[in-house]
């Protein structure tokens, strides 16, 4: 049994110190930020402690991913580009057959913030950013903790955790996938109006699970 835990000690040790870490600051100057995750495995959004705008890209494979800026009006976009030609056709082949990518990033948004995220299949976390975010991927697990900020999800297939307050107001839909709403299983399309000024949160999906947690 000491053998086994010693070994997955090691292997734990390898990973990390195998994983390069990449991170960027820079500060947050307009309302608008939108994150293209193409290359990505997990993005996690974080409330960042000052104005700054912090970006901590965390790749399996070494110099495969360069994080790019953009800005256009009012609008900051974050993408992580595949670093192609440091990588030989052959190489490649092996890379997209075996999706070695295997990147995920931590971007820490001041609050307040409007956040646009775009993706195909990607975990998505939240730890309680306390401004608006737009998510729409095709497929994988988003989770927002307890939101703090208007929320609208569209995603093809697969589940959506989500805790809010009572006051909340909630438009939701999913043609095959189910809803439940404190444990209780709810009929799609669902709705929930509120007469105060509270936060909206809309999901749109064809397979997705939608679990919600008032409060």
């Amino acid at each position: 049994m000491k053998k086994y835990l010693l070994l997955l000690l090691m292997l734990s040790i390898q990973f990390l110190y195998c994983q390069e870490k990449v991170m960027q600051k820079r500060k947050m100057l307009v309302n608008e930020l939108e994150v293209v995750t193409y290359g990505l495995d997990d993005i996690v959004i974080e409330n960042s402690k000052d104005e700054e705008l912090e970006v901590i890209l965390l790749d399996e494979n070494p110099h495969t991913h360069n994080i790019l800026f953009k800005k256009e009006g009012e609008i900051l976009t974050i993408t992580f580009e595949l670093n192609i030609p440091t990588l030989k056709k052959e190489v490649f082949r092996k890379y997209i057959t075996r999706r070695l990518e295997r990147a995920r990033a931590v971007i820490k948004v001041p609050k307040n913030k409007h956040i646009s995220i775009h993706g195909k299949t990607i975990g998505v976390t939240s730890k309680s950013y306390k401004g608006d975010i737009n998510i729409y991927i095709e497929r994988g697990n988003i989770k927002l903790n307890t939101v703090q900020g208007n929320s609208n999800i569209g995603l093809f297939q697969g589940n959506v955790f989500v805790q809010m307050t009572s006051k909340s107001k909630l438009d939701l839909k999913t043609n095959n996938g189910t809803i439940l709403i404190n444990g209780e299983r709810k009929i799609s399309p669902f709705s929930k109006e509120v007469t105060s000024d509270s936060k909206t949160l809309t999901i749109n999906s064809i397979h997705a699970n939608i679990n919600i947690e008032l409060k």
